[in-house]
This record gives C-alpha cells, structure tokens and sequence, in this order.
C-alpha cells in the first residue's frame, strides 16, 4: 500500500460524511428531503442481503450456447436470425444465473431480485409460516411457479414461506441464513 498524489493511504478513498437530520438547519438553508435522502431512507430499511446464484447452471447455459454460436458462423442468411434469437436468449439466462437472485429482508418485507429488477414482493403482513425443505431435481431451476406458487432456485435446498396469497421457495446454498434474517425481520417492531 501507497500514497496516491493526494496523499491517501490504501487502495481506494472515500469521503466521510455525516448525517444531518431531516429538515436541520445549516445556517441559512434547510435540508428537504429528496432523491438522496429517500436513497438514506431506504438503506437504513434493509435488515439484510442475501444472494443465490446459480454459477454452475451458468456455466452449464454458456456451454450449450458454443453449438448456436458456431452454426452462426456457417449458417446462410436466412438461417442466422433464429440462431441469433437463441444466442440472446441464452445470454441472458447465463446473466440471470451468474448473478442470481438477491434476496433482500427489508423492515416491512421481502424483496426477490435480478438483474436490478424486482421480481417479487413480499410483505411482512402476508407471511404465515417458513420452512427449509429440499428441492427436488425434477421441480427444475430458475424461476418457477403456477398460479399462486413461485420458486427462485438455482439449488437443493429452499425455504419455504406460506403466504395469504400462495407459496413461496427462496432457494439458498445456506438456507438457515434465510430463516436467521426471516427471523430477525419478523420481530421487527416499528417505532413511530
């Protein structure tokens, strides 16, 4: 470790700042709440993080694309555009396994994320009761569901949270850590 030209030690520097409370005054202005301060807002909501991924299953999708991808190389015209469909399909299920589900335990619920996208929400209000259980092979990977029920899995292992409005199956390589922050989540109390 060295010092950068501005005299910083360590591999990367970053700014302390403090925390004002909302609407304290700053000499002759006041703090209003904005984009940043919702962005404050809804980090101190976060309880815990969690992230599956799929890594192996991506692999697997990355290999079964090198066959697509050659037929394009060899393919006439007319041929290419199916074979290109595929290829960005499969793209994006290697980015989808890759990177996993994240599973986020806010303060009044549960989110189940991808890609930056929010799949699911689950509400705190809504749980009944979870559970770990295994997941059979057969019942596949990925997202599945019917009707009221849906499975974010990528391994053997699940928790299983019933809800007024169906199931729900977090997959988990550590599926104790889900019940931990269920767990920590649930006897959240408010204060308001």
């Amino acid at each position: 470790m060295g010092r950068d030209e501005r005299g910083v030690t360590g591999l990367s520097w970053v700014p302390q700042v403090r925390a004002r409370p909302l609407g304290a005054n700053l000499g002759s202005t006041t703090l209003k709440q904005g984009p940043i301060m919702e962005l404050n807002a809804l980090q101190n909501d976060v309880i815990a993080v969690e992230t599956h991924s799929g890594r192996l299953w991506g692999v697997l999708i990355l290999l079964a694309m090198i066959g697509p991808a050659m037929a394009v190389t060899v393919a006439p015209g007319a041929v290419r555009w199916p074979l290109i469909v595929v290829a960005v399909v499969g793209l994006g299920a290697f980015a989808m396994a890759w990177s996993g589900f994240q599973y986020r335990f806010l303060q009044h619920g549960v989110e189940v994320r991808t890609l930056g996208f929010r799949l699911r929400s689950i509400p705190r209000s809504a749980i009944l009761s979870y559970s770990i259980e295994p997941w059979a092979f057969i019942r596949g990977y990925g997202i599945r569901g019917i009707g009221g029920t849906r499975a974010y899995v990528w391994c053997n292992k699940v928790v299983h949270i019933q809800t007024s409005h169906g199931d729900v199956y977090l997959g988990h390589n550590q599926p104790e850590r889900i019940v931990r922050d269920l767990d920590q989540m649930m006897s959240f109390v408010s204060r308001g």
